[in-house]
């Protein structure tokens, strides 16, 4: 192997294991254990690692390809050792903290959600009806000539667009509450932001992988009682990326 070593993350294994995917630059992928848990690493010969997207996609695959049936504490992209005894080193400093994360998520996956309205054309036709001093004033501004009514129809533009935020943050609340209650974990990775693409939320949802029928039939039948309106789009089983804080001693 290289005198250097890229790190994808840890997971529980108490001896070498070797993965089916390739790392970066192709490179073969192996876990590096010890105790109970391991290190997922490939060799590699530069001090630096170029955060290209297919380096970025190889990091992701890796992580992707182990999640499927092992739970892994994710690294950061571009985490660099320089040898087996840093490897080693890396953890027999961190082991308890490894460990006591691993067994706090064990065989728990992340489903990341994104809802957002179906046409956002007409969403706005709704906060017009919903707010008829708008519409009135809206209507009274495009029926003056361009030139007189410049500022106005600033002012306007920027009354509609504070209402349809804050519609898409009552919704969004809504929405990603109703999906939380299958989910072990929550978090908002997007909610309420300006957008116009209409997205109304963006979530990170911590799932058992033995629960994860119910969070999909649940989301199922959200957007099944939304219909047409709101349409939902979700990851495959992910690491848990927005469940994991390590604070690593190198």
């Amino acid at each position: 192997m290289g005198s250097n070593y890229y790190l994808y993350g840890v997971l529980e294994a108490p001896e070498q294991v070797f993965l089916a995917t390739l790392g970066l630059e192709r490179q073969a992928v192996t876990a590096i254990p010890f105790r109970e848990i391991a290190v997922v690493a490939s060799p590699w010969q530069s001090e630096v690692v170029p955060a290209t997207p297919e380096n970025c996609l190889a990091h992701e695959r890796v992580l992707a390809e182990v999640i499927k049936t092992k739970g892994v504490l994710p690294f950061e992209f571009g985490t660099l050792a320089p040898d087996l005894a840093a490897v080693d080193s890396l953890l027999r400093r961190n082991y308890s903290q490894f460990k006591r994360t691993l067994g706090k998520l064990r065989g728990a996956i992340e489903i990341n959600v994104t809802a957002s309205w179906h046409d956002l054309k007409a969403i706005c036709e709704e906060v017009l009806k919903a707010h008829p001093t708008i519409a009135g004033y809206k209507r009274e501004i495009m029926s003056r000539p361009y030139d007189q009514t410049y500022q106005d129809r600033l002012r306007i533009g920027q009354i509609v667009a504070d209402a349809l935020e804050a519609k898409k943050h009552s919704e969004g609340e809504r929405l990603y509450n109703d999906l939380r209650k299958k989910a072990s974990g929550a978090c908002q990775v997007c909610m309420g932001k300006p957008s116009g693409d209409g997205i109304i939320f963006t979530g990170a949802f911590l799932v058992k992988r033995g629960a994860f029928p119910d969070f999909e039939r649940n989301l199922l039948e959200l957007g099944s009682r939304h219909g047409s309106r709101v349409d939902f789009r979700y990851t495959d089983a992910l690491p848990p990326y927005h469940f994991v804080d390590l604070k690593i001693v190198v």
